[in-house]
């Protein structure tokens, strides 16, 4: 009979032996779900120390990500084009997989199976199903936390109010986690990629980063695609900037560490992170009911704000950066989604809306860190405010406050001319 030892790991360490079973069969799995990298793949490591020291074959199956935009697909697809070869050095057998394609024939006389820890629906769907075949078949599984600084249920063993109540079991944890691994092999293309962006944002950006709210400018790091394929590891970027002489070093590695990992402690702890009716604070449940009722000036589907029909100039352009390009300057991201909240007819209404545009557009789509976005819009770790129409004690922005703060007409201008190339 199995041990269930799912909770149970080194304090230190970010693998757990989720099935544990007396197997002497010949080979091992890695089944690389959100890891998409060598340098810094911790489950890549765990898998080549353990088949090493059982003296196993090591099989690596590159699967397939979850993805509702095809244009996604295709920016993945191109993006690891030469992992495959470059996984060679570690494996005989190495091949890229649809999740449906996925079954137990593969697994035949497999000791243990690897697997990148993962955290959303469609992820643990394909997870219990691996999990049901180990079970089955009395394989060992392990599942490491490859893409969080620090692994969630060390962070916090409870889901967390706010940054504030996670900033110091996180950041007091972070020496026990920024070693490396696999660090001497040729970078990929998604690697290379990943450090080129990142030494430029440290180079030319992170000075100016206290500017970096400001939709006209172009100072935010552009790592987030990378962070959530998993091309780069949060404790390289973090390695790579700790030693740097800056005095917005704080604020980037709180957004890059903190409010990330604050977004995965949310989506772990709390099973209904997708549901409207779950995913935030009485208080904000409380406010909506009570101006559920309120006159709204202006009405917008879904197909308006794809085909850019809302009255709004600066919310138009937000859109037409998602959809050119698959991303949106975060100021303009929160602007987006409370515009969203004010011309919808409910709340829940305009919750789907969000994220249904939120998962398939955005390249950084599908994460934690969309889920919490989206979320700390309807007050999920933001407190109340002064109460007003429609947003009731929700956090307010208007046209107004871009004019006001941003050269936002600049903005407007340079996604324009993108439209115009496109």
């Amino acid at each position: 009979m199995p041990s269930f030892l799912g909770n149970q790991r080194n304090n230190m360490s970010r693998l757990t032996h989720v099935l544990d079973f007396d197997n002497s069969n010949h080979s091992c799995v890695y089944l690389m779900t959100k890891s998409f990298r060598i340098y810094n793949n911790y489950t890549l490591n765990e898998a080549i120390n353990f088949a090493e020291t059982k003296g196993l074959s090591l099989s690596i199956y590159i699967i397939q990500p979850h993805e509702e935009n095809p244009k996604n697909i295709e920016y993945f697809k191109n993006m690891i084009s030469d992992l495959s070869e470059n996984l060679g050095k570690f494996s005989d057998e190495v091949s890229f997989k649809l999740r449906e394609e996925v079954s137990e024939s593969l697994f035949d006389s497999v000791q243990a199976i690897f697997i990148d820890k993962m955290y959303l629906r469609f992820d643990l769907d394909f997870y219990e199903k691996i999990k049901a075949i180990s079970y089955k078949n009395k394989i060992n599984l392990f599942t490491v936390e490859a893409n969080v600084f620090v692994p969630v249920m060390i962070a916090s063993n409870k889901e967390e109010y706010s940054a504030k109540t996670i900033r110091n079991k996180i950041n007091s944890k972070l020496s026990s986690y920024r070693d490396e691994c696999l660090t001497g092999h040729k970078l990929t293309k998604a690697e290379k990629e990943s450090f080129e962006v990142l030494t430029d944002f440290l180079q030319n950006k992170l000075s100016f980063y206290h500017l970096h709210n400001d939709p006209s400018l172009n100072y935010t790091s552009l790592l987030s695609p990378y962070l959530k394929f998993g091309f780069i590891s949060p404790v390289s970027i973090y390695n790579r900037s700790i030693h740097l002489k800056s005095e917005n070093l704080d604020d980037f590695l709180e957004e890059l560490i903190v409010r990330r990992e604050l977004a995965y402690n949310f989506v772990y702890y709390n099973p209904t992170y997708d549901d409207f009716n779950y995913l935030t604070y009485d208080w904000a449940y409380r406010t909506m009911n009570h101006h559920l009722k309120d006159n709204r000036k202006y009405i917008y589907t879904k197909e308006d704000y794809v085909n850019f029909r809302t009255h709004d100039p600066y919310f138009n352009a937000a859109m037409k950066e998602m959809i050119y390009l698959g991303r949106m300057h975060s100021y303009m991201r929160m602007y987006w989604c409370k515009k969203i909240i004010e011309w919808s007819r409910t709340y829940e209404e305009a919750y789907t809306i969000a994220i249904e545009l939120n998962n398939h557009y955005f390249l950084d789509g599908l994460t934690p860190n969309g889920y919490a976005g989206v979320a700390w819009c309807f007050g999920k770790h933001d407190r109340a405010w002064t109460e007003r129409d429609i947003f009731g004690k929700l956090r307010y922005m208007n046209a107004n406050g871009l004019e006001r703060k941003f050269d936002i007409a600049e903005y407007v201008r340079k996604i324009n001319l993108l439209g115009k190339e496109e």
